[in-house]
Formats: structure tokens, C-alpha cells, sequence
């Protein structure tokens, strides 16, 4: 599969201008190399990130519901207050990720790795609040 790679400079994927509170709904950025990024309050609604690498992407308060996910990397990344209803994450790499007051609500997380993820306040796809690191 073809790697997109985002410039610094620019911050740029297949002409979507990514960056703090742009909106990127409905993107196409599958494969995306997003690892790192400042994507506060990003609207990522229905956005395809298939593959995406968002490692240690700050993603806090990102508008994520209907996204696919699938396959995507996000060790380490900052989702605290991100909203993900109905986000497909299946086979996403979650590990050590802050979920910190995130809402996953009806989120497909089949085959999701979330090793060390970190919950507070955090509404799982079950609509059940977990609190394990408050």
C-alpha cells in the first residue's frame, strides 16, 4: 500500500490541511503518517485513517465518530475528552493511550489492543463508565 506522508511545513495529506481544531471531516487519510501530530480538537468525523500511524499523536477533544480506524496505530496517543461514537477500531494498536473522559460509545473495538490505555471518567462502547485510573 501507497505510504502518504505528511509534510512538517504544511501539514498537508492528499490536500486535506491538517492541524488544532481544522475541519477534516469525511478525509480521506488512509495510511496517513500522522505519528506525533498536534491534532487538538481536530474534526475527524467519518474520516477513513485505515493504517493511519498516529503514534503518540495529541488527539485531545478530536471529534472522531464514524471514523474507520481499522488497523490504525495509536500507542501512546493523547485521545482525553475525545468523542469516538461509532468509531471502527478493529485490530487498532491502542496500547498506552489516554482515554482520560473519552466517550466510545457503540465504537467497534474487535481485535483493538489497549494494553496499558488509561481510563478516568471514560464511557466504553458498552455505555459502561470505567474509572480504573482516576
Amino acid at each position: 500500500m501507497e505510504r502518504r506522508i505528511v509534510s512538517e511545513a504544511t501539514r498537508k495529506v492528499n490536500g486535506v490541511e491538517l492541524g488544532p481544531h481544522a475541519n477534516c471531516a469525511g478525509a480521506e487519510l488512509s495510511y496517513a503518517r500522522l505519528s506525533g501530530a498536534n491534532l487538538y480538537g481536530i474534526d475527524l468525523r467519518n474520516a477513513n485513517l485505515t493504517e493511519a500511524d498516529l503514534t503518540g499523536a495529541y488527539l485531545a477533544g478530536a471529534q472522531l465518530s464514524g471514523a474507520t480506524m481499522v488497523g490504525a496505530k495509536l500507542q501512546g496517543a493523547n485521545l482525553a475528552g475525545a468523542v469516538m461514537h461509532r468509531t471502527v477500531l478493529t485490530a487498532a494498536d491502542m496500547g498506552g493511550v489516554n482515554l482520560r473522559r473519552a466517550d466510545l460509545a457503540g465504537a467497534r473495538t474487535n481485535g483493538c489492543m489497549m494494553v496499558g490505555a488509561r481510563y478516568c471518567q471514560t464511557i466504553m462502547p458498552d455505555m459502561s463508565l470505567r474509572n480504573t485510573d482516576c
